[in-house]
């Protein structure tokens, strides 16, 4: 398993990288060490995504695969603060992603060192 971290908003420019280009890997879970209402997270099916280095509204909607919307919790919803995958990981090629929350852990592995859950 890898884990990768981004300790802030990363909406306005490059996404983080996840693995390798042509290399699949599996997302196990996400953790939001400082869930805010109304934030948003987009995961791509591509390390490097067309139009990732202008912030996540220019990249590419085609490779888009998960877009997640932390609950309002003004509104009563309680906030999320992981979202595990369990035995049906997000399987990206190479995999990145923006986020406009702060304090968030990726746990990660690539498919061809999976471990068995």
């Amino acid at each position: 398993m890898r884990v990768t971290y981004v300790a802030s908003d990363n909406s306005a420019g490059d996404a983080q990288v996840l693995g390798t280009a042509g290399r699949d890997i599996y997302v196990r879970a996400i953790c939001f060490g400082t869930a805010t209402g109304g934030k948003i997270t987009h995961f791509y099916n591509s390390s490097v995504s067309s139009g990732h280095t202008s912030g996540m509204g220019s990249v590419d909607d085609t490779n888009l695969v998960w877009y997640f919307v932390q609950p309002t919790f003004g509104a009563g919803k309680d906030q999320v603060n992981m979202v595990n995958f369990g035995n049906a990981p997000l399987q990206l090629d190479g995999g990145s992603f923006h986020t406009d929350e702060s304090t968030v852990t990726v746990i990660w592995e690539y498919v061809d060192e999976a471990s068995s859950i």
